[in-house]
């Protein structure tokens, strides 16, 4: 019987890095917070308290995608120095789409949503190009995914001077 050909990138590790599999984190082992490859379509439009405070989410959020740490915590996790530099990241995720906030009897819970809804707002906000969507897509397409499939941009109204 033939046995099956380890995968390529194990194949790589394995000749260019011998003994690597005792250095790298492994998802099956559990303890590892998501990160979807569309994700780094995201990157350049995310400012760096933006970024801290996803990814400081993104590891705070369990298997239901949620989480609800206070802006204290966020404060201490990400190195920030203010709580308005915090609220100003949450509202930018929220307002792309990349978490939905709800305030509970004083606690705010996050959904951490998927990318690909922030490509779609990004493009509805006329932040991102049908290019920059399309590369989104070819990631997806890639690793077997739905498409983003994005609405037409709302022109925004010609003003006459007079």
């Amino acid at each position: 019987m033939k046995t099956k050909r380890p995968p390529r990138d194990q194949r790589y590790r394995d000749k260019c890095f011998p003994g690597a599999a005792k250095e790298v984190f492994s998802p099956g082992q559990g303890g590892y917070a998501p990160l979807a490859y569309v994700s780094r379509e995201l990157l350049r439009h995310l400012k760096g308290a933006e970024l801290k405070v996803w990814i400081y989410m993104l590891t705070r959020g369990g298997p239901q995608s949620i989480c609800y740490p206070t802006y204290e915590d966020i404060l201490r996790g990400t190195g920030l120095e203010t709580k308005g530099t915090v609220s100003k990241a949450v509202n930018r995720l929220e307002k792309i789409g990349l978490v939905r906030v709800f305030n509970d009897r004083g606690t705010r819970r996050y959904l951490l949503r998927d990318p690909r809804l922030a490509v779609e707002r990004l493009y509805a906000l006329n932040e991102i190009t049908l290019d920059e969507v399309e590369d989104a897509n070819d990631i997806l397409d890639n690793v077997g995914l739905p498409l983003i499939t994005p609405k037409p941009v709302a022109k925004k109204p010609s003003q006459k001077t007079s």
